[in-house]
């Protein structure tokens, strides 16, 4: 199967090109860049016929029935859908097996969506009141509360590392959610005729797609000849129609590889390499289409087409507006104009920042792991990014062109504004995660070389430890940048691995399992199995992976059956829990907890700088209290406090 595999990735066909290139976010990001800067020159060339070529009219007709529309109206209602589609898409997979799967952790995103929704718009108002025309632009208010999701990921692939991995999922989460209060804003707000029938007949078409699903229905036309009437009923509502794309994605069925299905995958593929037939390839070919999720494969359907060809020509068609000395001077008077750099550039990055650190403190929810303050605040001035949907707004809020002029070039004076300051911030950011040090908090109890299960050699002059769990989605990243620490810093490096477990049951029943590896001596083949696996473990997938590190299969469900190693990985747990780490991953560097990014560089920092601190600590007297201590080690926040 996994030559299979290959062949479809490395085939040097067009196709095959243009979904690497599309899977890039900078790429895709700078597709949208150009496309944008052609629309302003074709808008500003002289006797330009930009805005005829968009209000041209297109018709589909099946007998009587005519469906027309310009071609602007074309692109935003209909190709659009497709891109708001994607995003729900890849949202869903996050709340479903990635990182927010854990609802702790999407409160949070949710919480700052939605002050980046409310501040940015109160912001707006009382600029806007001031105006010459209040009524009129007043009307616009929701042209400041969206993010525009391809540009920022853009950015963020451009600074790559340079941030921490979780903060793309903060702020995709953030995005969408946006987006989609967003898209309720414009059904709300911008909808001026509501027909009910049609709209009734878009909610039946979506009750059959929760129905498709739930019958574990994978062929994607079933659910492509469903889309299609939800489409027509919306649009016919009067509901802006990208919401129906915004609905069908987040229903499409998503989960993780049925160990049934991957073996009769493997099993076609083994039996078509045998014997290499017409009927046995196309067996093979639906097995491993079958194993895959719709969600997933509609995400690398839809992908190319959304980054290389919807936005960009949504850029094309929206982008246009005329640059000249007399429209800029109005825009620079503008109060319109300055209320949506305001709402845009500061109301979101306030709204986004206090919301997530009030919810924090409340204990509303956590934030993504390696997150901080810091982050919170640049993934606000991110979120001041935006393009999409605030072009949809202006146009259907403002019907005077004067002031739709004024509006468009708010929203791209905001947007170059918001995305130089945020990547301002990113070097900032960086420059506070290579210089921070681990906290106050200590490890509660020695390494031991007995006890422990230890890669390296105790008293190695750097040592990491780590509280983590199996089923985490994290688990596999961890492990890529444990291993790369330990090429880097080789017999200087000692590692640990500790238990802190989940709430999901699989968690302990990997842990015990992991255990079990220890009592045949194959605990490191175990951990990188199941590291390898990490955020798609159920209890078949660790027997494989037992399987895998070479165990007696026989003994180690014995052995979980048993619950024999149970209470060995409670021990780490409750230490864990005593010293307040709520949830894994966690690291001590040193003998001190570490709170900044999960990455190469700001961790080898830290073990390098508190390394040398650590020989003189032990070489020097004991402090006689709490207070001598605080005066040796920076004042940091106590543990469960943002940083």
């Amino acid at each position: 199967m996994r030559g299979v595999l290959r062949a479809e990735e490395d085939r040097p066909s067009f196709l095959g090109r243009a979904m690497r290139v599309a899977d890039s976010d900078a790429a895709a990001a700078g597709v949208l860049l150009v496309a944008t800067l052609l629309a302003l020159l074709w808008a500003n060339v002289p006797g330009s016929a930009y805005e005829d070529v968009w209000h041209t009219p297109f018709a589909i007709s099946l007998g009587d029935a005519v469906l027309e529309m310009d071609l602007r109206h074309w692109v935003n209602d209909a190709a659009m859908a497709l891109f708001f589609c994607l995003i729900s898409l890849e949202v869903k997979r996050d709340l479903v097996l990635g990182e927010f799967r854990d609802t702790r952790r999407i409160r949070i995103p949710v919480v700052a969506a939605v002050a980046g929704l409310v501040v940015p718009a109160l912001v707006f108002l009382a600029i806007a009141g001031a105006t010459d025309q209040p009524g009129q632009a007043r009307a616009a208010w929701g042209v400041v509360i969206s993010t525009d999701t391809a540009f920022v990921l853009g950015l963020l692939a451009i600074v790559g590392r340079s941030v921490p991995v979780n903060l793309r999922a903060f702020l995709l989460a953030l995005a969408v959610v946006d987006d989609v209060g967003a898209l309720a804003v414009i059904a709300v707000a911008y909808t001026e005729d509501l027909t009910l029938l049609p709209l009734a007949v878009a909610a039946v078409g979506l009750v059959a797609v929760v129905g498709l699903s739930r019958m574990r229905v994978w062929r994607g036309g079933a659910y492509l000849l469903l889309a299609v009437p939800v489409w027509l009923g919306v649009l016919a509502s009067g509901v802006h129609p990208t919401v129906a794309g915004v609905a069908i994605g987040l229903l499409l069925p998503i989960h993780p590889p049925s160990p049934d299905e991957v073996d009769a995958a493997e099993a076609a593929a083994r039996d078509y390499g045998r014997t290499p037939t017409s009927g046995g390839a196309h067996r093979a070919v639906l097995s491993l289409t079958r194993s895959v999720s719709v969600n997933e494969r509609g995400q690398r359907l839809f992908r190319p087409w959304v980054n290389l060809v919807v936005v960009p020509v949504f850029a094309l068609a929206n982008a246009g507006v005329v640059l000249t000395g007399e429209t800029l001077a109005a825009a620079a008077t503008s109060g319109l104009t300055w209320a949506i750099v305001a709402g845009l550039v500061l109301g979101k990055v306030l709204g986004v920042a206090s919301a997530s650190m009030a919810a924090v403190r409340l204990g509303v929810g956590r934030l993504p792991s390696g997150l901080f303050t810091r982050h919170v605040v640049a993934a606000g001035l991110f979120s001041g990014v935006g393009f999409t949907i605030s072009l949809f707004i202006i146009d259907l809020a403002l019907d005077d062109p004067a002031l739709a002029s004024q509006a468009r070039i708010g929203v791209l004076a905001a947007s170059v504004t918001a995305a130089i300051v945020a990547l301002g911030s990113v070097a900032v950011v960086r420059a506070i995660d290579r210089t921070r040090l681990p906290g106050r908090q200590r490890l509660g109890r020695p390494v031991s070389a007995t006890r422990d299960h230890v890669r390296g050699r105790v008293g190695a002059p750097m040592e990491l430890v780590v509280y983590a769990s199996f089923v985490f989605t994290n688990a596999g990243r961890t492990a890529e940048v444990v291993d790369e620490l330990r090429r880097s810093l080789g017999d200087d490096l000692v590692f640990v691995y500790r238990h802190l477990l989940t709430d999901d049951p699989v968690s302990l029943r990997a842990a015990e399992a992991a255990e079990a590896a220890a009592a045949q001596s194959r605990f490191w083949p175990m951990h990188d199995a199941l590291a390898a696996r990490a955020g798609r473990l159920d209890d078949r997938a660790v027997r494989r992976c037992a399987v895998d590190a070479g165990l007696n299969l026989a003994r180690v469900d014995a052995a979980v059956a048993e619950g024999s190693f149970a209470a060995r990985v409670r021990e780490d747990d409750d230490e864990g829990r005593e010293m307040g780490l709520e949830e894994p991953p966690r690291f001590f560097v040193n003998g001190q907890l570490y709170d900044g990014p999960l990455d190469v560089a700001p961790m080898r920092t830290a073990l390098e700088m508190t390394a040398g601190r650590a020989r003189v600590r032990a070489a020097a007297p004991e402090p006689e209290d709490e207070n001598d201590l605080d005066d040796a080690l920076p004042v940091r926040p106590p543990v469960g406090e943002p940083a």
